[in-house]
């Protein structure tokens, strides 16, 4: 099979002969740093050949951004780009362009996928993060109570360039899944309520989320504690979430109980990879039931950081791909 086939048949709840042995996340320039130190050959440079010199599946991430190499950045992390009504409709004339990618990029991507090996995905930002970026963090709190008919326009307009995205992107390539960017959660929740959720996010993602279906799988992108949000998303129509972080203290066993349509990736507790080999597979057997009993594809649950060493980390990769094997003997 191929990691696209096997990848299908984990989504449609269909046997596969073993998981997909993937990460889902670039690597920490740090990370990589290190591991050049260490013996990582300095032609390893993007996600795609990392992976390919530690023996993974492939998966790599288009990213489509709304914005342009004219719109305004904001002047510091955390900040914003508006304020009000009148910033939005002053910034407005360098947003939501025609999305297209270089034709060498898509030659790159049907190569690869036709290889066998790598899953492809792309990502849109989501209806909570793309106006954090607008408002910026904290006016982004207060701006569904300050400005609600803007927040209501701009994710129309989200909704309305998403349109032209999907249209563009799974008409020129068949990637295998995509994902909006979200992180709408911390380690404590969801940051918003599920009645502001219901009113400003749910009605786009129902507009927007059946365009994708039969096409590819919608997967939602939210660090933190996704306990609550991940039945508002399924709501919604999600396919899946990741990355599903350990330190916020969330469990896939009750998501799959919760949800069991619904498929999980990542959830891998990274900051055991230090410790060696026996914590690495006592996080493997704690996920590993999970994975027998619904769609849990194991990766780590967020960037590997800089503590872990190329020897750490070529023993994850061993690892994984013996649970990648025995997750599909249920």
């Amino acid at each position: 099979m191929t990691v696209s086939e096997r990848f299908k048949n984990l989504m449609e709840g269909k046997p596969l002969d073993r998981l997909p042995a993937i990460e889902w996340a670039p690597y920490w320039h740090l990370t990589v740093e290190r591991w050049h130190k260490e013996g990582l050959p300095e032609s390893c440079r993007t996600p795609y050949e990392i992976q390919n010199y530690f023996g993974l599946d492939k998966c790599c991430q288009t990213c489509f951004s709304w914005q342009t190499a004219q719109t305004p950045q904001p002047p510091a992390y955390g900040e914003g780009i508006i304020k009000d009504e009148a910033d939005y409709e002053r910034i407005l004339p360098t947003l939501y362009h025609d999305p297209v990618l270089p034709k060498e990029y898509v030659t790159w991507l049907k190569k690869t996928h036709a290889d066998g090996d790598t899953l492809q995905f792309f990502t849109v930002e989501g209806f909570f993060w793309q106006p954090r970026v607008l408002f910026g963090i904290e006016p982004h709190l207060y701006s569904f109570y300050d400005y609600p008919d803007l927040y209501q326009r701009i994710c129309e307009d989200n909704a309305n360039w998403m349109r032209r995205v999907f249209e563009y992107a799974l008409n020129e390539f068949s990637f295998d899944f995509m994902s909006f960017a979200e992180d709408m959660s911390y380690n404590h929740g969801p940051m918003i309520s599920e009645g502001l959720f219901d009113e400003f996010l749910l009605p786009w993602y129902r507009k927007v989320i059946p365009l994708l279906k039969g096409k590819t799988y919608a997967f939602i992108d939210s660090d933190g504690d996704i306990t609550k949000a991940v039945d508002w998303y399924a709501k919604a129509g999600a396919d899946g979430m990741f990355p599903l972080e350990r330190q916020a203290g969330v469990d896939v066993a009750l998501y799959i109980r919760k949800q069991p349509q619904m498929a999980f990736l990542g959830h891998f507790d990274k900051m055991c990879m230090k410790f060696g080999e026996e914590a690495m597979i006592k996080e493997f057997e704690r996920i590993l039931p999970s994975a027998r009993a619904g769609k849990v594809l194991f990766s780590c649950d967020h960037q590997t950081p800089p503590d872990v060493s190329v020897e750490n980390y070529k023993i994850y990769v061993r690892l994984l791909k013996k649970y990648a094997e025995l997750a599909a003997q249920k």
